[in-house]
């Protein structure tokens, strides 16, 4: 870890990318423990009971959970969009309705459902009760998490400080962070430091992180303990008893920290490296012969120490003296850029090291620059340090995984000087805050977390960078410009299927595609663009003019009495040379009901029907050059008496796999009867299954093949809804690699 002025020896905050994969467990569930956030504004005398269930992440169509004091009679909720109209994704206002009151002993729990959202992301909360009210709290809705067990290539996970607050491990398995680098204290006078790992704290992190899903590292920190050529001293019997407690479950130790650098130990003896290394090893692995061991954040690209390390290696080919070669900084290029005081080794340098001492071994950049808070709208005076020491913005947690993953890196752990996990809030609150940074994290895993790397995008303006992925068959496109003053449109031209475009939060817009081509706009902030299997080819740039188009789904069942809504959605691909700014369209509603409304600016559609029938209603979006687009359909409206049937309103994020990968789908429905739905698998592959309550589709394909699916949600009065999809899962024609093999014994 490098600071100005000095050298700290504690780890940074930081994000971890995996490229396994393994087995799948259960999906977890309901129970976690409540971490995290309290209200920034209370009035009244209303309360929460204890902090935000898991950290203030809920489930997108799932009723939020709230304990609150004393127990109200009634309650409304408003959501709305965190960001406001400036927001280039939505605008405006999202929801607004009656929760439900579920009094128990000494407060109530408060039910506000949101199955009649679409949208992942960062919200605002205002709850307004007889009893006071509760506003801005900040809240995300997400998918339910996945697991992928000890094998996983997850695209991200977590360091942490020796004392995690309680229930931590649960917010960030809820972020889909799969990893987590521990930091583990070495005094260099006291041989019971690394005994800290043994606190009541730490083994109950360790053990609520396991039961998630989340892989602990142990990183040993500090300076050079008393006896580190002794391998039967006091610190290394300290250590092995820390090694036997976690046996059954550490398995990765990183040594030491940027060694190459003397670790800033002084004097400096690269021998003293070698021996401490050693010593570890045979000490962890004594104890645990699964242990991985990680050395140890290198960072000048090349170094006397470095070259000791791996000539001792070399010369004792019998010993494995590290499994992965862990580095700080990577640079593309063969480190001609860089800075005078050897910031940045290049991943090539690295590479052809090894090679000449006939050692082969991953890469990992544990301390990739672009921290978490460096992720949607960052403020324009934040800076960070970029290729040699250069003074840049802060990047998105997308930019550095996809970066680093283009030049190399097995796995990627995002950088922060920041180091802790006060890193996912805004400091400036009283209480900690969600904040849509990590928000930004839990998208990119949607998208990556089963997908390879397959290359760069060429032939794009100087300013744009692209780079493809394949999820199985599928071809996924991560695209975004690097200067945030500049944008353009792509077009994509060669897609065999749908082109789905979703933004920096996991919401997708439906691209239309006009003679075989789809058009986007590319703008600061990371966009995933996926669906179909060839790898297409991408131009830039155009002179026209495109029309504002729907991409939302609209909601066509209501009741008499019941109050009536739907969020559209429309999409404009067109550049407006503003930062995270949409095109601005207006909304109207050219044929509908009495009664009916669409707010201009936010395209929330309200209604409250007063008898039933069927309702034709045609929306019109229009963009200032007064290109338009319209939406149709019929709402059936059923009486106050009668059954009203639920509706789909989700759709698959993929519908692509890969065998031994884990296939996951969120089935959001939502009915105007507010009744209890069940979902059920109608058709279906043996391997997959759905959670009946929550319509969660989980299964890991044990073989390829072409498998339709057919979810149906019913009501328990009748009423049932149905979607079919086909899903495609590929063969390991390419391999998955593990890159770090571990099999239990």
């Amino acid at each position: 870890m490098r600071v100005a002025g000095g050298r700290l020896s504690l780890a940074v905050g930081a994000l971890v990318v995996a490229l396994c994969l393994s087995p799948a467990r259960s999906v977890i569930g309901a129970g976690w423990p409540a971490v995290g956030l309290t209200t920034s504004v209370q009035s009244a005398a209303l309360a929460l009971v204890g902090p935000l269930p898991n950290g203030g992440l809920f489930v997108l169509g799932e009723p939020i959970r709230l304990r609150v004091t004393p127990a109200p009679s009634q309650v409304t909720y408003r959501l709305t969009d965190a960001y406001g109209p400036a927001d280039w994704t939505t605008n405006g206002d999202i929801f607004e309705a009656q929760g439900v009151v579920q009094p128990d002993s000494g407060g109530a729990w408060l039910h506000l459902p949101t199955d009649r959202l679409t949208r992942y992301g960062f919200y605002r909360l205002d709850v307004f009760t007889d009893q006071g009210n509760l506003t801005e709290l900040s809240i995300g809705l997400v998918d339910p998490i996945i697991s992928l067990g000890s094998h996983n290539r997850s695209p991200v996970g977590f360091i942490i400080a020796i004392d995690p607050y309680a229930g931590f491990a649960g917010q960030i398995a809820y972020l889909g962070i799969k990893w987590v680098h521990f930091d583990v204290p070495v005094s260099t006078s006291d041989p019971a430091s690394v005994l800290e790992a043994l606190s009541s704290d730490v083994q109950t992190f360790i053990g609520q992180a396991l039961a998630q899903d989340v892989t602990p590292i142990f990183k040993l920190i500090g300076g050079a303990p008393p006896g580190v050529a002794n391998y039967t001293s006091t610190f290394y019997q300290n250590l092995r008893t820390v090694a036997q407690t976690y046996r059954d479950q550490v398995d990765y130790w990183i040594v030491g920290n940027e060694i190459d650098g003397c670790g800033w130990w002084q004097p400096c003896d690269p021998a003293v490296f070698v021996t401490f290394l050693r010593g570890v090893a045979q000490t962890v692995r004594g104890v645990n012969a699964d242990a991985r061991i990680l050395a140890a954040d290198l960072y000048q690209g090349d170094s006397t120490t470095l070259r000791a390390l791996l000539q001792a290696q070399q010369q004792n080919p019998t010993f494995t003296l590290f499994d992965v070669l862990s580095v700080h900084y990577l640079e593309e290029g063969n480190g001609e850029n860089l800075s005078p005081d050897g910031c940045c080794g290049s991943i090539n340098v690295y590479r052809q090291i090894m090679s000449g001492y006939g050692i082969t071994r991953p890469v990992w950049n544990t301390e990739a620059l672009s921290p978490l808070r460096g992720g949607l709208h960052w403020p324009g005076g934040e800076l960070s340090y970029f290729r040699g020491g250069q003074v840049v913005p802060l990047l998105s947690p997308a930019k550095t995984v996809v970066g680093n993953l283009a030049v190399g890196a097995e796995k990627v752990f995002f950088y922060s000087y920041n180091y802790d996990q006060q890193l996912l809030y805004q400091f400036e609150q009283p209480a900690r805050t969600l904040t849509e940074r990590a928000l930004a994290v839990r998208a990119l895993a949607d998208q990556l977390q089963t997908a390879t790397y397959y290359g760069r995008l060429t032939g794009t303006p100087a300013f744009v960078e692209g780079h493809f992925f394949k999820n199985g068959d599928e071809t996924i496109l991560v695209i975004w410009s690097n200067n945030s003053d500049q944008e353009t449109e792509a077009t994509l031209s060669g897609a065999n299927g749908s082109v789905q475009l979703f933004d920096p939060l996991g919401n997708v817009h439906a691209l239309r595609q006009t003679g075989g081509q789809a058009r986007f706009r590319v703008h600061y902030e990371p966009q995933y663009v996926r669906g179909f299997t060839p790898v297409p080819t991408v131009t830039f740039g155009g002179a026209t003019n495109d029309a504002p188009y729907f991409t939302s789904q609209p909601i066509t069942t209501a009741k008499v009495g019941r109050h009536y809504f739907y969020n559209a959605d429309a999409y404009d691909p067109d550049p407006t040379g503003q930062r995270h700014v949409l095109v601005q369209v207006s909304y109207a509603l050219e044929h509908g009901p009495a009664g009916m409304q669409v707010d201009a600016t936010s395209g929330v559609v309200t209604w409250q029907p007063s008898q039933a029938g069927q309702f034709t209603v045609r929306l019109r979006v229009q963009d200032a050059q007064a290109l338009t687009g319209t939406q149709m359909f019929t709402i059936t409206v059923v009486g106050p008496t009668q059954n009203a049937p639920p509706q789909i309103l989700s759709r698959p994020r993929t519908t692509f796999g890969v065998m031994g990968a884990p296939f996951a789908y969120n089935v959001n429905a939502t009915d105007a009867d507010q009744a209890a739905l069940s979902y059920q698998l109608v058709e279906a592959p043996t391997w997959i299954s759905i959670d009946p309550s929550s319509g969660f589709i989980y299964g890991t394909p044990p073989l390829a093949g072409v498998f339709p699916v057919r979810v149906r949600v019913a009501d328990g009065q009748g009423g049932y809804d149905e979607q079919t999809f086909t899903l495609h899962v590929a063969g390991p024609s390419n391999p998955l690699r593990c890159y770090v093999p571990l099999v239990r014994r």
